[in-house]
């Protein structure tokens, strides 16, 4: 037998009680009791007014709490004499201080304890019965039992539920296990009952919940015996507005609880279950449709208001619940409910479709049928209702509730695609191997994944673009209509809304959720529904949602054929050219990488209009060579070369792979005669970039130009000039040397001179 650990109270009162002068005999009080209390407390005559007329039952518990034993008859002994000293003192009218006693010795604990070490395999000693007899006497002791009530009931039910199946048991064992049973019920009554107004409903909840946790036990004998106890507590709750405790121990209780008082926000649930068992093909059947019975009688006396209510009650009687449908139950109950609580009918629908082994599968089948046909009033809480066939879509092992999930999804992405595209986006947020496995499981639903992707994109083209993460500025939603999903998506935990639209939270969302999609190949055959909303946040988006859209880009990009690749990438590598400047190192370096393999992936037709775009990219590029991050410096010799590849310029990709670059300058005023002037453009907002490395390099580079080309209009040595006014003072003195001098050649008399050609000027860089 597992070895026993004793309450706390027991080692102190194996102490000597001489040291304890001041106290009770062999008593050790909690802290938390004043002086004075622990003063009064003293075994005898003049401390419990029942003392006197239980002095046997008082010294057996003192006895045993004092001196631990395994002894069975120890044991028995002092369950029974619980039960007779607060019987005693209920008939008698002395529980005054029976309370504090109970609590001082922690009986309630100790009964506990012996719960826990009964052995599961077998009913062979009456430990069991007299725990819940003592434990039903101890309820009516004052607030013995004040917030102890669900724990004990878990001891008492793991004791008995696990118990083997009635047919296992040996014949002896089958009276005392039924006796058990009985005062098991006996005390669930009248702890129940006992309880205060203010208590009775979220304790009731309590209790219900844990006996419906058992009722998902693969043991069909856990569960029938959980569902037994259901009936019990259902049949309690129909007479409650009768039934009533004795006036005198209700704990503060004025009069009896109406049914209305009592509110259970797991009423749907447990509608739910009952429904699925009622109709089940194994023991449990029974038991749910006394319960079910019970329930209707519950909710009928609490929330039918008019005769029509009381003509609708006769429709749920007894010989009426035998004749009933599932499909025909759920109607019938469902004009009672609560939004929410229809809600919880369907989350319990859906999840019972996960395992066709214990209940029947057409039952969870009928009860979302009802929801399809009258979604308006099922429906209403799109965020749980679709999380949850989500969730449960791995799960579906039969034909018939993979269809009807279909069914479901279908319904719900038509009626709340933005809910079904969020909740897509926070699976992608766990990291783990669900999200991957999701999308394919959706992949085998052609429409409702055509609908979630246009509501995707859609998503991205109005809402992601214009989210910083440094704030909440949102685009107006085009649609009233999307403005009450959003807002219902505002109670969903990660998920905010703000004026009507989702807020930087969301969008994170959807970001992340898009980088898991571009690994999916729905995403790489429908990239036209994304790519306006992908350019929009390239252009406008924060950082963050532009790192996110490369990330995705190029993940889709790997995905495309060749030539699909090669014409969206003429179309996006014009939109790089301001990342590479961005104030965020990583988002420089991703941009010039993804610049790079735009440049690779075309073929064909393409690579001319390629060519055009690349020569805009040529100067940026040049002076990001120089930047302070390795990384990004890395990544603009390795997008040059790839430009170099391109455009088939065989000087540049030699100085490249020999990383002589203080030569690139000279050589791009080599090959591009031309375009002279637009360098000088693009060359002069890098001399106020942020970095000393990349002004010097615009410096050097423009001064470079104006060495080397004499053809400068008046207007172009102005713009120059007054460029590099500001680099004289550069707290960088490289800058500032090179600056002053570059300012002296474009002032001397030279450069004043009637401009030469631009082949006469450029003469000088021929090989």
């Amino acid at each position: 037998m597992e070895k026993r650990t004793p309450a706390v109270p027991r080692q102190a009162w194996m102490e000597d009680s001489s040291s304890q002068e001041d106290r009770s005999p062999g008593l050790q009080l909690p802290s938390s009791y004043e002086v004075t209390v622990m003063q009064a407390l003293k075994i005898d005559d003049n401390w419990l007014p029942i003392y006197k007329e239980e002095k046997e039952a008082i010294d057996s518990i003192l006895a045993f709490v004092t001196r631990p034993s395994q002894e069975e008859r120890d044991k028995t002994t002092f369950l029974r004499s619980i039960s007779v000293l607060c019987r005693s003192a209920l008939n008698r009218g002395l529980t005054q201080g029976l309370d504090l006693f109970c609590d001082v010795y922690q009986l309630s604990e100790n009964i506990k304890v012996l719960l826990e070490e009964e052995p599961r395999d077998r009913l062979c000693t009456e430990v069991r019965h007299l725990s819940m007899l003592a434990l039903e006497k101890l309820s009516l002791v004052g607030a013995t039992l004040e917030g102890k009530a669900k724990s004990l009931l878990r001891a008492c039910f793991s004791s008995v539920f696990w118990l083997p199946a009635e047919k296992e048991m040996p014949k002896g064992d089958l009276a005392l296990y039924i006796k058990t049973l009985n005062s098991m019920d006996s005390m669930l009554r009248i702890m129940v009952l006992s309880f205060p107004a203010s208590r009775v409903s979220e304790e009731l909840q309590g209790i219900l919940e844990l006996l419906l946790d058992f009722t998902r036990c693969e043991r069909e004998a856990v569960r029938e015996r959980a569902m037994a106890r259901i009936d019990v507590l259902t049949r309690v709750l129909s007479d409650y507005s009768t039934l009533q405790a004795p006036a005198d121990v209700r704990g503060g209780i004025s009069g009896p609880v109406c049914s209305g008082e009592i509110h259970l926000p797991l009423l749907g649930k447990l509608l739910g279950h009952l429904i699925l068992f009622r109709f089940s093909k194994e023991q449990t059947s029974c038991a749910a449709f006394h319960a079910l019975f019970a329930l209707a009688e519950f909710i009928f006396e609490s929330r039918a208001k008019d005769r029509a209510g009381q003509e609708q009650r006769e429709a749920v009687t007894t010989s009426a619940l035998c004749s009933l449908s599932a499909r025909d139950c759920a109607k019938a109950f469902g004009k009672y409910l609560r939004s929410h609580e229809r809600t919880d009918v369907i989350l319990v629908a859906i999840e019972g479709m996960r395992d066709a082994s214990i209940l029947d599968q057409q039952v969870p089948s009928s009860l979302l049928d009802v929801a399809l046909e009258d979604p308006d009033i099922w429906l209403t809480d799109a965020p749980k209702i679709v999380s949850c066939t989500l969730e449960s879509l791995e799960h579906l092992s039969t034909e018939c509730a993979w269809e009807k999930a279909e069914s479901l999804l279908r319904l719900m992405t038509s009626c709340f695609p933005t809910t079904v595209v969020i909740l897509l986006c926070k699976v992608a947020l766990q990291g783990d191997s669900t999200a991957p496995e999701l999308w394919k499981l959706m992949s085998f639903m052609p429409e409702v994944m055509e609908k979630i992707l246009e509501e995707f994109a859609s998503l991205l083209r109005k809402h992601c673009f214009c989210c910083s993460t440094e704030g909440t500025h949102t685009h107006p939603m085009a649609s009233s209509s999307r403005k009450a999903e959003v807002e219902e998506l505002a109670d969903e935990p990660n998920v905010e809304s703000h004026p009507g639209c989702p807020n930087v939270v969301t969008a994170r969302l959807l970001l992340e959720g898009l980088i898991g999609l571009s690994q999916r190949a729905e995403m790489a055959r429908n990239i036209e529904l994304f790519l306006p909303g992908m350019v929009k946040i390239l252009q406008a988006g924060s950082e963050e949602a532009k790192m996110k859209i490369l990330l995705a880009l190029r993940n889709v990009l790997r995905q495309l054929k060749k030539s699909k690749a090669s014409f969206i990438a003429v179309q996006l590598v014009g939109r790089l050219l301001p990342l590479f400047d961005s104030e965020c190192s990583e988002l420089r370096e991703l941009s010039i990488c993804t610049f790079a393999e735009l440049l690779q992936s075309v073929v064909g037709r393409d690579e001319k209009k390629m060519r055009k775009e690349v020569w805009r990219a040529l100067v940026p590029l040049l002076f990001r060579v120089n930047d302070q991050d390795p990384s990004v410096a890395k990544a603009s010799r390795e997008a040059l070369l790839a430009a170099a590849e391109l455009l088939k310029w065989k000087t540049l990709k030699h100085l490249l792979q020999r990383e002589r670059l203080w030569e690139l300058g000279a050589c791009l005023l080599q090959k591009s005669k031309s375009r002279a002037e637009d360098f000088i453009h693009q060359s002069l907002p890098y001399l106020q970039d942020p970095q000393a490395s990349v002004r010097l390099a615009a410096v050097r580079f423009i001064g470079l130009i104006t060495r080397r080309l004499r053809d400068q209009t008046t207007e172009s040595q102005a713009d120059i000039l007054s460029a590099l006014q500001p680099l004289a003072e550069d707290w960088d003195i490289s800058v500032s040397s090179l600056a002053a001098q570059t300012t002296l050649i474009l002032k001397s008399p030279c450069m004043q001179q009637r401009p030469r050609s631009l082949l006469q000027a450029l003469r000088c860089c021929w090989p």
